[in-house]
């Protein structure tokens, strides 16, 4: 299968008023690859499906892209899909990327001041160009990813919601950046965290809708964790073009693993457990499809 570029995509949905799934394989996990792929097949959806880059130390950039095309061959895979590394951080990373076969790629300055988000930006989207790879960039931090400074061991309780305040994109950084720079997708700062919650609700559809109408470029929502697919749904009519997804799956990964265990036979094959997990975290993705209103957009 020929893996495409984000871009199209995108700029499709923005068009007709529907997010493309953004589902992250959490390193190149097999299971959760194909659940992704299988999800959006059955329900006719294009699909970005990602990978977090500190998530592939583990794996490896090369790993991520031929397992998504052994699994794209194998499962005859005709929707189109891209493949994004997502949260790269250096320029380095994006011309490994691109070189191991990801179609698009997220570079994310936005922990820089703005100036030198925009320098560092162009500088990748010049060699994206060239090579037809799509670039997301990001405008407003959105929180979340900072290092722990304390180990979190064992199953850690999911917490209710986040305990930090949320950035918020400033609409006339994010007008300056377009302006200077030809990214093919805006990730921006509505009100979310990223992480692991039992519930988000603080999201400022008001800043979204405000964004929507002074940014052209399709805008990208990150951060989805315990968000309700009624809001998901919402986030779309207010302009979102793309929603990632990611922390979801992980934890649903291990819990539908430690609940299966002791619910199936499985005769100690781990394959049959995983089978199973893979089946559960699909249907978790095929209702996040169908708010997404992607279901049916591949042809």
């Amino acid at each position: 299968m020929k893996f495409v570029s984000a871009k199209g995509m995108v700029e499709a949905a923005k068009k007709s008023g529907y997010a493309i799934p953004a589902l992250n394989a959490n390193g190149a996990t097999y299971d959760i690859a194909r659940a992704a792929l299988e999800a959006a097949q059955e329900l006719n959806s294009p699909l970005i499906l990602q990978a977090y880059e500190p998530n592939l130390e583990y794996r490896g950039f090369n790993y991520f892209c031929k397992l998504a095309g052994i699994l794209a061959d194998e499962l005859d895979i005709t929707v189109p899909v891209a493949l994004q590394v997502d949260h790269g951080h250096s320029f380095e990373s994006a011309i490994k990327a691109m070189n191991a076969g990801f179609t698009s790629f997220m570079f994310d300055a936005s922990h820089d001041p703005l100036e030198e988000n925009i320098a560092k930006t162009q500088k990748v989207v010049e060699v994206a160009k060239i090579l037809g790879v799509s670039i997301e960039a990001e405008v407003g931090y959105v929180k979340g990813n900072e290092p722990s400074k304390e180990k979190k061991i064992g199953r850690i309780p999911v917490a209710e919601k986040p305990e930090i305040p949320p950035a918020k994109t400033d609409i006339e950084e994010a007008k300056r950046f377009v302006a200077a720079v030809d990214v093919d997708m805006l990730a921006v700062s509505v009100g979310t965290t990223h992480g692991v919650y039992q519930y988000q609700t603080e999201i400022d559809f008001d800043l979204l809708t405000k964004i929507r109408r002074e940014i052209d470029v399709p805008l990208v929502q990150h951060g989805t964790c315990g968000i309700s697919m009624d809001d998901v749904t919402k986030l779309v009519k207010h302009g979102m073009n793309k929603v990632n997804f990611g922390e979801a799956f992980r934890f649903n990964y291990i819990k539908y693993f430690n609940e299966l265990t002791d619910s199936i036979e499985h005769l100690w094959h781990a394959w049959r457990i995983m089978r199973e997990v893979k089946n559960l975290i699909k249907e978790d993705m095929k209702e996040i499809i169908r708010a997404l209103g992607s279901e049916g957009k591949a042809s």
